[in-house]
């Protein structure tokens, strides 16, 4: 009986492990998106092009992530103020020209929905962060690659990164919204 159990359990294993993938963020297919209040009036939308992430995925459930955003690739569609994003003030580029992101806990809320927690680092400084995960599914692409798809939301405070810190909070909110749609490919 006991050899029955340990083979059963060596047998779960391994399916569990069969089922696990890297995978790596498909570039052409994802987006890092954020929102910031501009004068308490309006909201100012921009995104990053140029982000790499590693995902170990199983069954919908991220077991690790992490990701590199350069913040040279910062885009507003605003030229005088995306070169103005990248100096000293905000993201500091040319001394600071990656974030990361690093999961600590994925907490499965549903069949389809969690929370991924890590620390991001901004300019040298980590803070925790919760994001909203909603996971979009599986399928194969042209070549026969195995792709999945989730969506990541959540906001974070530019004061606990020293981002703009002569801003005050009427000119530019603190609260930074963050909405990520990730497509994946398996390795």
């Amino acid at each position: 009986m006991k050899k029955r159990f340990s083979l059963a359990l060596c047998a779960l294993c391994l399916c569990s492990l069969a089922n696990a993938a890297i995978y790596d963020l498909d570039k052409a297919h994802s987006n890092v998106n954020f929102k910031v209040k501009h004068l308490s009036i309006s909201n100012v939308n921009g995104k990053f092009s140029d982000a790499n992430a590693q995902i170990d995925l199983d069954n919908g459930v991220i077991n690790s992530l992490s990701a590199t955003i350069k913040t040279s690739s910062v885009n507003t569609d605003n030229d005088a103020r995306d070169n103005h994003l990248q100096q000293a003030d905000f993201f500091d580029s040319k001394q600071y020209p990656d974030m990361k992101f690093v999961m600590e806990k994925f907490v499965k809320d549903s069949k389809n929905e969690g929370k991924v927690i890590g620390n991001l680092t901004i300019k040298n400084v980590t803070k925790p962060v919760t994001l909203d995960y909603e996971f979009g599914g599986k399928a194969k692409n042209m070549q026969g690659k195995n792709v999945i798809g989730f969506s990541l939301e959540g906001e974070i405070k530019r004061s606990d990164f020293s981002f703009a810190p002569s801003s005050s909070n009427a000119v530019l909110s603190d609260k930074i919204k963050i909405n990520i749609d990730v497509e994946a490919v398996e390795r």
